[in-house]
């Protein structure tokens, strides 16, 4: 719980901590946090990921509300799964716990995305980088989700029938 929380929240609230001053100094900045879509919707089987990701999109809002006066944006990308390692972990951690073969797993985080694929890691630093320049000077207090929402139909990894509770 405290390692999750210490680099899903933690760091973002350090960083910020540092930069705004700076910012405010300067009248001018962007702050983009990374969240996740598990911060939007809760996530079975991954409380303590889930609950850092939601902090940060309420660390996220206060800053840019705290620090728009300043002339300073916050927003956060809220990621659905992305294509690379760790999601590679955690699909064959969700394989191994349910007794299904990773394939099924992945099949089923894809069939979940609503643009039908995983995100490439370059489709977030683009986000990125729009949210840091010019162009997105008036953009702040948002919540940028890079796919609508993890589906919740039945034998979904995401519906609460295949996710055991805490109790």
């Amino acid at each position: 719980w405290r390692q999750c929380l210490a680099i899903g929240l933690d760091s973002h609230f350090l960083t910020c901590r540092q930069v705004t001053p700076v910012m405010k100094t300067q009248r001018a900045g962007s702050i983009i946090n990374i969240s996740s879509t598990a911060g939007q919707l809760g996530y079975g089987r991954r409380t303590p990921y889930a609950a850092a990701k939601w902090a940060v999109i309420g660390l996220t809002k206060s800053l840019a509300i705290e620090l728009g006066p300043y002339g300073v944006t916050a927003n956060a990308i809220c990621p659905g799964s992305v294509r690379g390692d760790r999601m590679d972990r955690v699909i064959a951690a969700e394989a191994s716990a349910r007794g299904v073969a990773t394939e099924e797993v992945d099949a089923e985080y894809t069939l979940a995305q609503s643009i039908a694929r995983f995100v490439e890691p370059q489709e977030i630093a683009d986000m990125c980088a729009f949210l840091a320049s010019p162009r997105a000077r008036v953009v702040s207090l948002q919540l940028l989700a890079s796919r609508s929402s993890h589906s919740c139909s039945a034998g979904s990894p995401f519906s609460p029938a295949s996710s055991p509770s805490l109790a």
